[in-house]
C-alpha cells in the first residue's frame, strides 16, 4: 500500500450531491484474544471494488472502540478509501466520546455515523451513564464541540424503529437527528423495497431532504437471517421466506437465493432513482464480489447519473 497516499479531505455528502453512492459496511471481528488482523484480507478484497466509503460499525460497551478507530484509520490511510466510523452514544460519558472523536480527528477520518446504539450486554438503566439518549443528541454534541469537523450521518428505519410508537413518532425523531447535523442517512435492512419508497415519500413530504441511502443484507444464510429480521424488526417477504424454507439445509443453494434477491432489490431500487446503495457485507466479500459482478453495467449507469 502506498502509505503516503496525499489525504484527500471528503466529507460523503459533497459526494452525494455529485452522484448516487456504493459503499459497503463491515465489523471489527470478535476475536476472544482481540486479534483483529483477519479484516484486512476483507479490506483487501473490497477495495478492490472501488466503494465510495466503507463504514465500520462500533463495538458496544467500548469493548471495541479502539478496533473501529484503528479499522477506519487503515481505510482512509492507507486503502484511501474513504472511512465512515460508527459511534454510538448510550452508555458513553462526554468525557470518552471526546477522546474517540479526537482520535478519528486525529486519523484523518471525518465521516461519523452517530447512533443511539444498542444497549451494551448487562446494562443497568440505574447506574449507567445518563448523558445521551438519542443520536440526535449525540449529533448536538459532536457539532457544538467539533464545528465544521465531521460530516454526520444518521440511521433510519423503513419498517419503524422498535422503540417508537408509529411511523409518524418515528418520522418526528428522524426529523430530529437530521435538524441536529445529519446531513444524509443509512437504512437498516429491508427486504421489501416498498417499505423503503415510503420511508423516502413521507420523509419528504416533512421537510427531511437529505440524502436516504438504502442499505441492503444479502441474506445468504437462513439461521442469521431469521436473527437479523427478529432483532431489527423487519418483514421478510413470502417469496424469501419460501426460498429459504425450501433451501435452507443447503448452503450453496442458500447463497443463490440470497445474491439472487439482494440483485433484483438492488436493480429495483436503482430503477427508482435511490440516493445509494450500501451493502452490509457481513465481513465476506466474495459474496459482495458476486453481486456487483451481476449488477455492473446498472452500477456504472448509476454512478454516472
Amino acid at each position: 500500500h502506498n502509505l503516503f497516499k496525499e489525504n484527500i479531505h471528503m466529507k460523503i455528502i459533497d459526494l452525494l450531491h455529485q452522484r448516487p453512492t456504493l459503499s459497503f459496511e463491515i465489523f471489527p471481528p470478535k476475536k476472544h484474544d482481540g486479534d483483529i488482523s483477519s479484516i484486512y484480507s476483507t479490506i483487501d478484497e473490497l477495495s478492490k471494488l472501488k466503494p465510495d466509503f466503507i463504514s465500520v460499525t462500533y463495538g458496544a460497551g467500548g469493548s471495541t472502540t479502539e478496533n473501529t478507530v484503528e479499522i477506519a484509520s487503515k481505510i482512509k490511510n492507507e486503502y484511501g478509501i474513504e472511512a465512515v466510523a460508527h459511534l454510538s452514544c448510550i452508555d458513553a460519558t462526554p468525557e470518552q466520546l471526546i477522546r474517540i472523536i479526537d482520535s478519528l480527528k486525529a486519523n484523518n477520518i471525518e465521516n461519523i455515523l452517530a447512533l443511539r446504539g444498542d444497549y451494551p450486554k448487562g446494562y443497568d438503566p440505574i447506574n449507567a451513564p445518563h448523558y445521551y439518549k438519542y443520536a440526535s443528541e449525540l449529533n448536538e454534541f459532536i457539532s457544538k464541540n467539533y464545528p465544521d469537523t465531521f460530516c454526520l450521518s444518521g440511521a433510519c428505519y423503513p419498517e419503524v424503529h422498535q422503540d417508537a410508537v408509529s411511523l409518524e413518532k418515528d418520522l418526528q425523531a428522524l426529523k430530529k437527528k437530521v435538524d441536529a447535523g445529519a446531513k444524509y442517512l443509512i437504512t437498516q435492512i429491508f427486504f421489501d423495497n416498498n417499505y423503503y419508497y415510503r420511508l423516502v415519500r413521507e420523509a419528504r413530504i416533512r421537510g427531511i431532504n437529505v440524502p436516504i441511502i438504502a442499505g441492503i443484507m444479502p441474506a445468504t444464510n437462513s439461521k442469521s437471517l431469521l436473527n437479523i429480521a427478529k432483532l431489527s424488526g423487519c418483514n421478510i417477504p413470502y417469496n424469501l421466506s419460501a426460498s429459504i424454507e425450501r433451501f435452507k439445509n443447503n448452503p450453496q443453494a442458500m447463497k443463490e437465493v440470497g445474491m439472487n434477491y439482494a440483485t433484483n432489490q438492488i436493480i429495483d431500487l436503482i430503477t427508482n432513482g435511490v440516493d445509494g446503495i450500501h451493502l452490509y457485507t457481513m465481513n465476506k466479500p466474495e459474496i459482495v464480489h458476486e453481486i456487483l459482478k451481476r449488477t455492473n453495467n446498472i452500477l456504472a449507469e448509476f454512478k454516472n447519473d
